[in-house]
């Protein structure tokens, strides 16, 4: 295994000077293991950067003050790495020294570029709050994971396409990545945001990920120090899934084997019913924003059922392709 120190920290900021203490707190368990933090602040108002300057002990701590962008600000962070591996330390958010080091160990056992794990998930005050459904857990549920498993080709675009309306990346502050494979693909900026969604769809085929069972870290649910309304992208599951049809079709476009495999577990007919099921989602989420209790609304009814059937379609193809992907 490389030495921990192959590790690097990107460290966005905005106008976070009330959680910054905290989470610099969190962050001595395992600063000894990396080599250099590059905090990258989006010209702050609220003395975040004096907090930075003062309370982050690191001999290579370098920090840059940049144009507001939220992933604008992830890329050129990143682009400041000289480490193998980059660690993005996205403020309130957490992960243990034993999380990080399991991160790296995987990363460079399995050969993989991302590696994911899913958070507990906590209020603005810490609290712990009822755990949700990501698609990580698709992944895990659907292989029957106990131990780390690495993906990548067919199988991640299958997992990718059949959650193309979350984000198979997860939260980035639980993850670790290959620094090169984020610079040669930066984090898309104009998907709101949701890039990192972005970014595990349009790189599906040029990346590999390791997903483990495994939780140690925390997302943390609080007010955001930017407007919302200045990320805010219209119809983005549909842009989603368009990116998803795209990257495909401009892939088999180039690549023989991959046509072939395509082909073999009728992509065409897969991405139907994905269409399909995002439809009639967004028929019933229409509904149910009508003035009128939507279970008295029989179009709201029949807008779930129809949702529930293709989204039961999509799991019986997912079975019978994963089987097929198995016996190959």
């Amino acid at each position: 295994m490389s030495a921990p120190h192959s590790i690097g920290v990107v460290l966005p900021t905005l106008n976070c000077a009330g959680l910054l203490p905290g989470h610099i707190e969190s962050m001595q368990a395992w600063l000894d293991l990396v080599s250099e933090i590059i905090a990258v602040d989006s010209h702050s108002n609220d003395g975040t950067v004096e907090l930075i300057r003062e309370k982050l002990k690191n001999p290579e701590v370098r920090v840059h003050r940049v144009p507001r962008g939220l992933y604008q600000s992830w890329n050129f962070g990143l682009g400041q790495l000289r480490t193998k591996f980059a660690y993005i330390s996205t403020v309130g958010d957490s992960i243990t020294r034993e999380g990080l080091l399991h991160l790296l160990a995987l990363a460079e056992r399995l050969a993989c570029d991302v590696v994911i794990s899913k958070p507990h998930l906590v209020d603005n005050d810490g609290r712990q709050l009822a755990d949700m459904a990501w698609p990580i857990d698709d992944i895990i549920n659907t292989l029957q994971l106990r131990q780390p498993a690495r993906l990548e080709g067919m199988k991640l675009f299958l997992f990718t396409l059949l959650n193309v309306t979350g984000a198979i990346l997860g939260s980035s502050a639980s993850n670790l990545y290959r620094t090169d494979c984020l610079k040669r693909h930066p984090f898309p900026t104009d998907f709101g945001t949701s890039g990192d969604g972005a970014w595990g769809i349009a790189n599906v085929f040029d990346y590999s990920l390791c997903v483990t069972p495994e939780r140690f870290s925390t997302f943390r649910f609080h007010p955001k120090s930017y407007s919302l309304s200045d990320y805010a992208v219209a119809d983005l599951n549909w842009r989603f899934f368009e990116l998803a049809r795209d990257t495909l079709a401009r892939r088999c476009a180039v690549d023989a084997e991959l046509r072939v495999a395509a082909a073999r577990w009728r992509s065409d007919e897969f991405l139907q019913l994905v269409l399909e099921h995002l439809e009639w989602h967004h028929r019933l989420e229409a509904e149910r924003r009508r003035k009128a209790p939507w279970i008295f609304n029989s179009a709201a009814w029949r807008a779930r059922i129809m949702r529930g059937r293709f989204g039961r379609l999509m799991q019986e193809r997912k079975r019978a392709v994963m089987e097929s992907l198995r016996l190959e």
